[in-house]
Order: C-alpha cells, then structure tokens, then sequence
C-alpha cells in the first residue's frame, strides 16, 4: 500500500525534481555502498575505516584527461597517506577495463616531472607510487545515481571524453572520519581537477578541526589562520600562545598557523601586506 512518501516521490519522479530532492550536501553523512572494485568486494563505510576519504569520479577509462588525472593521485598517494586520507576513484566501466587501463595510468605518472612546491617536498618517491587505491565498477550507475555523479546533459558528451552512455562527471567528495561530507566539488568532463588544491583542501579541514579555526582566502600551509568570532579578543593570545595576534575588524582576526613552528614568513608577510 503507498503512503504519502511514496506518492510524493513518484509525482517528483515523474516532473524530474527527484535528484534535487535526493541531492547529497556538505554536512550530510556519506551514503553507504557496497561495490564491486580492483581491490575486490567493499562495503565503503566499513572501508573508510574511521579516516579521511576521498571519493572521486571520472567519466570514462582510456580517456586522456581521466589517465592524466588518476596518474596524478597515483604520484599523491603518500602525502594523501600522511593525512590518514585514503583515495578512491570510480567509474561507469569495467572491472576489465579499469585492471586493463591501470598499466597506462602507471606510465604516464613516471613521466610527471616535478613543477611545483608540493612536488618538492614529497620524500616518498624512492617507493612504488604506482596504483594501490580502488577503483570502483559502477557498471549500473548505482554509486554515481547516490551520489549525484551522474550528468547526462554535460558537455561534452562524445568522443575522447566517453560515449554518451558514461556521462559521470568529475565529481569529488572530501568525507571526515564520522562519515560526514565535508566538500564537494564538481568539474565539467572536458577539464581536469587541481589534486594540489584537493590536498590543500584536505589540511584546511583538518587544521580547523583540530584549532577551531578558519582559513583565508589563498590559504597555503603555514600562512596565518582566521580565529573564530566566538573566542573574546582577550584570550585570543593566551589560546595560541602567540604575541602576534593581527585585529583588521572586530570580527576578523588572524593568528599565526598554530603548530606551525611560528608560521610561514611568506605567508605572515602576504597576510600583514593585505592590512596596511
């Protein structure tokens, strides 16, 4: 017998309002799966494991910007395995696919050279960096339906990018280690992600968790912190057992990074910059 529930889905269903409805939010805890992946069998919540996970999505394998973009987390794995991250990947295809796909991902990421400051400070590179984290078969499109991962209007939709058929996005959700989303971000098939800023991401959430504090705008590690409005002014200094506290407005206040042996210059004098 159908109760009001269920006649108010099946309307929704019908005038294509389902998938707002059902959308998940930051705050919302990650809804739980089972799944077949290149790793075997997993319940995702048992899997999580009490840590810090990344859930990404790509729209198809042998494609370029998804073997470019996989290579990258692969060559990410140990500073994702500092900050008690771990990563997984899923898409619409095959276990085969993904198994027969693994080799070139591999490949390409032995040909990334270094460019940038968070390559330079990785010091786990004399250790296999090839693919160790799951990728999900989602051959029904059951995980990328729960999460919201499935886009069929998004462009471009042919070619080099996937058929229309795999029309999963590039979807990333950060999860805390009590199961709640914490970020979601969502990139169009045709451009690849920022894993330096997903990593950066990550350092602020756990920064704020552990000081109760925010983070500016161009946040780097090391650079000050934003205190929380709920802290009166006066203890400011004794919490973070800091004299540098910096007032712009009663309501913004920056400290140095807390457990950062005394803060970044750059960063102190980019922030002290903006106040003059």
């Amino acid at each position: 017998m159908l109760n009001i529930k269920n006649i108010l889905i099946i309307c929704l269903l019908n005038i294509g309002l389902v998938n707002t409805l059902l959308a998940n939010q930051i705050g919302d805890t990650a809804p739980n799966f089972t799944a077949m992946t290149t790793k075997g069998e997993i319940n995702f919540h048992a899997w999580s494991n009490k840590k810090w996970v990344v859930l990404f999505s790509h729209p198809s394998d042998f494609t370029p910007v998804c073997t470019t973009e996989l290579a990258q987390v692969a060559k990410l794995q140990p500073e994702f395995k500092k900050r008690n991250v771990k990563v997984i990947a899923l898409s619409v295809d095959s276990l085969e696919d993904h198994k027969e796909w693994i080799p070139d991902i591999n490949r390409y990421k032995d040909k990334i050279k270094e460019k940038n400051t968070l390559d330079k400070i990785i010091t786990n590179f004399t250790k296999n960096t090839d693919v160790d984290f799951p990728l999900i078969s989602d051959e029904k499109f059951e995980v990328a339906s729960l999460y919201g991962m499935f886009h069929p209007k998004a462009k471009p939709n042919l070619g080099s990018f996937g058929n229309i058929d795999k029309a999963t996005i590039r979807s990333v959700f950060i999860i805390d280690p009590s199961k709640i989303i914490q970020t979601i971000l969502i990139y169009p098939k045709n451009i690849g992600r920022n894993f330096d800023e997903i990593i950066r991401i990550v350092d602020a959430l756990q920064l704020s968790e552990k000081y109760n504090v925010s983070t500016p705008a161009n946040w780097q590690m090391g650079d000050p912190v934003i205190v929380s409005n709920d802290i009166p002014p006066e203890n400011i200094q004794e919490k973070f057992d800091t004299d540098g506290v910096i007032f712009f407005e009663d309501y913004l206040k920056m400290v140095d990074q807390p457990g950062y042996f005394g803060g970044s210059k750059e960063g102190k004098s980019r922030t002290k910059g903006n106040f003059k």
